[in-house]
């Protein structure tokens, strides 16, 4: 069959498209995968989870991550809980602790900081995420390369044989 101009554009315009559309929802699943998770309660306990190295989408850790988190003035120690256990503390109105997911149960963990001051006052924040296994954050790291790889070829293959075909004639 003859490709008429308007049929090339047509399809070309589809792909278009199609690629755009693709590359959007891979943009939108990277910018989950590395946006920071910061937590505020009753305005004057915070704290955030920094990933240092592993897989972090959304709510979903596996790997290394540092527990930034911070108080009002009057604070005098901080007790960060997993699950409802200590898992560290320190005598201040910050904390800054580095954790690796794989040290804990995985699934859902709630994360809970707790600060106290002098005058019997008490302050929290919590967050609730889940601690993937190893196997499932490499699925899922598989998962996003073999995407990669999707959309790549997905744009540029039909490209190289539309040209290979130009030679062939």
């Amino acid at each position: 069959m003859f490709n008429t101009p308007l049929r090339i554009a047509l399809n070309e315009s589809k792909m278009n498209r199609n690629t755009a559309l693709m590359g959007l929802a891979f943009f939108a699943i990277a910018m989950i995968a590395i946006s920071p998770t910061q937590v505020m309660a009753q305005d004057t306990l915070t704290f955030s989870l920094a990933r240092n190295f592993g897989t972090g989408i959304g709510s979903n850790l596996d790997g290394t991550f540092t527990l930034h988190g911070s108080g009002p003035d009057v604070i005098v120690g901080l007790i960060v809980f997993f699950n409802g256990v200590e898992v560290h503390s320190v005598a201040s109105n910050t904390i800054s602790w580095q954790f690796i997911t794989s040290d804990y149960p995985s699934g859902p963990t709630n994360i809970t900081l707790y600060g106290w001051d002098d005058d019997g006052g008490s302050y929290v924040a919590s967050q609730q995420v889940t601690f993937l296994s190893e196997s499932l954050s490499t699925g899922i790291t598989v998962g996003i390369i073999v995407l990669v790889v999707v959309l790549v070829l997905f744009r540029y293959v039909p490209r190289i044989m539309s040209r290979g075909n130009k030679k062939a004639k």
